[in-house]
Formats: C-alpha cells, structure tokens, sequence
C-alpha cells in the first residue's frame, strides 16, 4: 500500500518550499513533487524585496543566501516618461532590512530547495511530473505522477499547489479555468560589461514602451538583469519583443549604459505574471493554492517572491490548524484565506488593479515623479508603497 502524507506539495520553487518548510518543522511528513531537475532557471527581475529577506529569515534560509554574496539593494531610481528620474532610498524602511537583494533566480531558487532538503520528513522528488488527481468524495486524495515513463501514485490528506502560472493543480482542482488567468507578461535578458551601475534598481517608464516598464536590476558590479513588462491584455497590438529591443536600444537612461555590454547567450526569456486578484479562488476542499498558483504576485510591479514565500507560510499555518483539529478539516480553506488575506493587505488586490491602470498612464507618472523630485518626503513615501509597508492607493493622491 501506498504511503500517505500528511501534505503534498507540487512545485519546489520559493511558495512550494516554504510551505514544505513550515509543513515540516510543525512535524508534517510532506512530499514535495517537481517536474524539473534543479537548479533552473525562471524569468523574473531577480529583485528580492526587504519584506522577502524577513521571511527568508523565518524560513532559516536567509544565512545561505547573504553567504553567496547577492548584489545589494538600497533604493529605486525611477524614471518617468518625462525623462524625470526620482531617487527613492531604502534607509528609512521599517524592520530589521532596511534593504534588498538581487539574485538570479536560478541560484536563488536552488538554494531555497537545499534548505528544505535539511529536513528528514521531507521527501523530495524532482524530475515528477503530476499529470491527474486521485478523487474521493468530492476531496482529492492524492495525485498521479511520471517521471521518464515511471508513474506513480501519491496518496495525502492535503494539497498544495505551487506549481507556477500555468499550475496544473489550479486547474484540475480549483478554478477549472483552462486558460491562463490575465495577468502580465515579461522578457528579460542578463547583460554583462554594462556601465554605471550601483546599488539601486531602476524601473523605467519610457514613453515609447507605455503602457509597459522596463527595469535594470544589477546582479554585480557589471552584469544586470535588464527586462520590460506590460499588461497580457496589451501584448495584440504591442509586440513584447520589439519592446524589449525598443527598451534596450532607445531608452536615454539605458542604452548608453548597454553600449558594448554583452547579452548573455541564451538568456533572453520570456513569461507570464499571473497578477494578484482579490476575487480569485485560492483554495477547494483540502486543496490549496500558493504563489503564481494563486496569482499571489503583486499587482501593480509583478514581483513574486515576497508573495510566494508568504503565501506559502500562510497555507502551512492553515493546514497545521487543521491536522490538530479533525473538525477543522473541511475549514482549511476558510483559515488559509483569512490568513492570507490578513498577511498580504487583500485590499491591494482588490484596488490594485484599478490602481495600476490608472498609474501606468503617462499622465500620472509626469505628476508622481515631479511632486517626488520636489518633495524627498514623497520619494520616501514611494520606496515604502512598493516594499508594500503603505498602500498603492497613496500613489494617486
């Protein structure tokens, strides 16, 4: 007979991991399944945001990851189309980090994943590919996997989906969408010999790229991770390519500090960003949902990890209640959303994307970035609405 876990979590990225994490110092027996061979790679600005640092300190990953000596992070430069440019500094952040890293997400997630390795009643299992659900009375009550024309059965009590924008367990057990929800779209490449780089990233509204944004994010001294973003329901009439090259070769702030950089081969990727919505079912029965899963993402500049690694803290909360209590096992969806809601400012989600329809107009970008190169207090103000310690709905007063 098969062996039943307490939890099984599909999908070894940062929402997987932590979920496994936690799972397993409240004594779980979790099986983590992973369709792909670590380490790998994943397109993302590589930003890790202060908020994120916390909990990567929680989770006792932090340590190994300063270790490797990420490039750090005191500020934003932001441009607007203008060609106005506002500093807004870290500094004055609240908490123990008043700071962020970036790392690639291919070392990054890697090193996530040797965390959860540490723990024995972890069972991990990559290169698994989940493919159905093993159904009982309405409930799933395990998962049916392969791996290189193996397959396999996995029986658990509870289901956690952490298996990306295009989650297969969102799919076949909670949404019963077969699309990919609307969300954002970005492309990114690595750069290196790449000029004038310092310890702040850069997000750049250039005219020619709006409605979408472009970023640089230096991964060192000289190398960065440079890409553009833009919203899935304007990628008909703009071509997420043609931005991108549009980005690197006409942006004033960017492209003389491209000129005789070097892309690296291979590196330019595109993906999907699931953006956060208020509305969307995050949970069915014992099955729960976390980071892209969930479209845990944040609304208004598509960062991820901070919302993976939270959300997957939040899920293991919600299922240790339930395991202590066997009448609070039809309620793990309810804890989960409560809780999730409570850690994550839901309201973000429920004005954030009205807010970020409104704020990428090129109306409203003039008007922040001039009132916060006129007023330091504004650009303070800024730095805190996008490490999420203020709400974004100051960005429009």
């Amino acid at each position: 007979m098969n062996k039943e876990y307490d939890v099984i979590v599909v999908g070894a990225g940062p929402g997987g991991c932590s979920a496994a994490i936690c799972l397993a110092r409240r004594g779980c027996d979790v099986l983590l399944l992973e369709k792909e061979q670590f380490p790998r790679g994943k397109v993302c600005g590589d930003g890790i945001s202060p908020p994120a640092l916390e909990t990567l300190d929680r989770l006792g990953i932090l340590p190994e990851i300063i270790g490797k000596s990420p490039w750090k992070i005191d500020g934003l430069v932001i441009s607007s189309p203008a060609g106005q440019a506002v500093t807004a500094s870290f500094s004055h952040l609240k908490g123990p980090f008043p700071f962020g890293l970036v790392m690639p997400r291919r070392e990054f997630d890697f090193l996530v994943l040797q965390q959860a390795r540490k723990y024995s009643n972890i069972e991990i299992l990559e290169n698994w590919e989940v493919k159905d659900f093993i159904d009982q009375n309405g409930s799933v009550r395990g998962v049916k996997a392969q791996s290189d024309g193996r397959k396999g059965e996995f029986l658990a009590k509870f289901l956690v989906g952490a298996d990306g924008a295009y989650s297969v367990v969102a799919r076949k057990t909670v949404s019963r969408e077969k699309k990919f929800q609307q969300g954002a779209f970005g492309i990114r490449a690595y750069f290196k010999g790449v000029k004038g780089l310092t310890h702040q990233s850069e997000i750049h509204c250039d005219r020619a790229i709006l409605p979408g944004y472009g970023w640089v994010f230096p991964t060192g001294e000289d190398s960065a991770n440079v890409g553009v973003g833009i919203a899935s329901r304007h990628l008909k009439e703009n071509n997420i390519r043609n931005l991108f090259q549009t980005f690197v070769e006409g942006t004033p702030f960017v492209k003389e500090r491209l000129r005789g950089a070097r892309m690296v081969e291979n590196s330019l990727q595109g993906g999907p960003i699931p953006l956060g919505s208020f509305f969307r079912r995050r949970s069915r029965k014992n099955v729960l949902l976390v980071g892209d899963a969930g479209g845990f993402t944040d609304v208004l500049t598509g960062e991820g990890i901070y919302f993976a690694l939270r959300s997957g803290e939040c899920a293991a909360e919600a299922i240790h209640s339930a395991l202590k209590s066997p009448e609070e096992m039809e309620k793990v969806g309810r804890i989960y959303e409560g809780l999730w809601r409570n850690a994550l400012r839901s309201r973000e989600f429920l004005f954030g994307s009205f807010v970020q329809r409104l704020i990428v107009r090129e109306f409203f970008l003039n008007r922040n970035i001039a009132r916060a190169l006129k007023k330091p207090s504004m650009a303070l103000n800024l730095a805190s609405i996008l490490c999420h310690q203020k709400t974004k709905m100051g960005l429009l007063f």
